[in-house]
């Protein structure tokens, strides 16, 4: 059962290997391998069935999570094309763009004692979402033409912004709940 799936996280959802996906053929794909493998078809099933069968679905989540998400796909990518990650280790060294961030946080940060705060949180969590996504076409064009170490420092400055949105998203959900 285990065996007769695929290792590659894309051709087991029938995908092609690539950063831009079709999101509705993915959980498409999701949900049939989830009702074609859950744990309750099994339940008559021998011992080591159920647990393939766990293993299965929890291998099925785990896929399906990370080709979902734009970083985390971009990194398994990187992953399967040999790029190694040292997540203790790796960062940006692109000053400009350090000082960027520092700004970024700075403005979350007073975005709090603004006469409008919610809407100026929104307002910077739009221009970080632009940010963002300016990001990922930039790694998609770096994987298409295999610049693999370009592609990588993409992804790490993808994290960055990613860490700014959680922050305005926790200050601005303790705002709302203030009010």
């Amino acid at each position: 059962m285990l065996q007769d799936l695929p290792r590659d996280w894309f051709a087991l959802f029938g995908l092609p290997v690539q950063f831009e996906i079709d999101q509705t053929a993915l959980t498409q794909s999701f949900r049939e391998l989830q009702t074609r493998y859950h744990p309750d078809r099994y339940a008559q099933a021998s011992e080591q069935e159920k647990r393939l069968a766990m293993q299965i679905t929890s291998l099925l989540n785990e896929a399906h999570s990370t080709l979902r998400q734009p970083r985390l796909r971009a990194r398994y990518l990187l992953e399967q094309a040999g790029i190694s990650f040292n997540d203790d280790r790796d960062t940006t060294s692109d000053t400009g763009f350090l000082m960027q961030q520092i700004e970024w946080r700075e403005a979350i940060e007073e975005a709090e004692e603004a006469a409008e705060p919610l809407e100026t949180l929104e307002q910077l969590m739009k221009g970080l979402n632009t940010e963002l996504q300016s990001l990922e076409q930039s790694f998609a064009r770096a994987w298409q033409t295999k610049t693999y170490l370009d592609a990588k420092t993409t992804l790490l400055k993808m994290r960055f912004y990613e860490r700014l949105l959680e922050d305005a998203q926790s200050r601005l959900e303790r705002l709302e709940d203030g009010l």
